[in-house]
């Protein structure tokens, strides 16, 4: 593995929970808090490294009142990290985020497919073994889906292709990094 992006990831993972469109009055059906930890030791970018991923977040899903009972409206707060340790020097950054998903809408496509949009807004940020900061990547980021909601009434699904991204705001540098270009700041940081 050369780039782990954490971020995307629970972007995408938070949408296939929450996956719907929102309407006037929606109906509550649940409220999620959640807590994740794992740690995994993995090549990254020629160094072998521990990734330790903590996760944390919740999400409040709604129905969406289109007279179908098939897809949800969410909105999700998320806060994470993966620090990753050199195994062989113990030399360790962590890359850190936090972001609000939410505002969705979407549409009724035909069977159990929709298309969504969701917003998400937040901050990313690279820091160094000693808490110094390295990067900061902040702003709000707009996708658009098609999803299946697989016809059971219940949230989750399957994506339909593959989601397009537009940035509305940002900086972004460590999103906009090429796998030279993040390969280059781990050494760095823990070369």
């Amino acid at each position: 593995m050369t780039r782990r992006r954490f971020a995307p990831v629970a972007t995408l993972a938070t949408l296939l929970v929450i996956g719907g469109a929102a309407p006037a009055h929606a109906t509550l059906f649940d409220r999620l808090h959640f807590a994740f930890t794992d740690s995994a030791e993995e090549d990254v970018c020629g160094i072998d490294a521990r990734i330790d991923t903590d996760l944390r977040g919740s999400v409040l899903l709604q129905y969406v009142n289109d007279g179908r009972d098939q897809a949800f409206v969410g909105h999700g707060n998320l806060n994470g990290s993966d620090t990753f340790t050199n195994l062989a020097n113990g030399e360790s950054f962590r890359i850190e985020f936090r972001t609000r998903e939410g505002d969705m809408t979407g549409r009724h496509v035909e069977g159990d497919i929709y298309e969504f949009t969701g917003t998400t807004v937040g901050v990313e940020r690279v820091v160094d073994g000693d808490g110094h900061l390295v990067l900061r990547d902040a702003g709000q980021f707009r996708q658009t889906y098609l999803f299946d909601t697989l016809g059971d009434g219940m949230p989750g699904g399957e994506f339909v292709g593959d989601p397009s991204e537009s940035v509305l705001r940002g900086p972004h540098p460590l999103s906009e990094m090429d796998d030279a270009a993040f390969c280059a700041m781990v050494h760095d940081l823990i070369g």
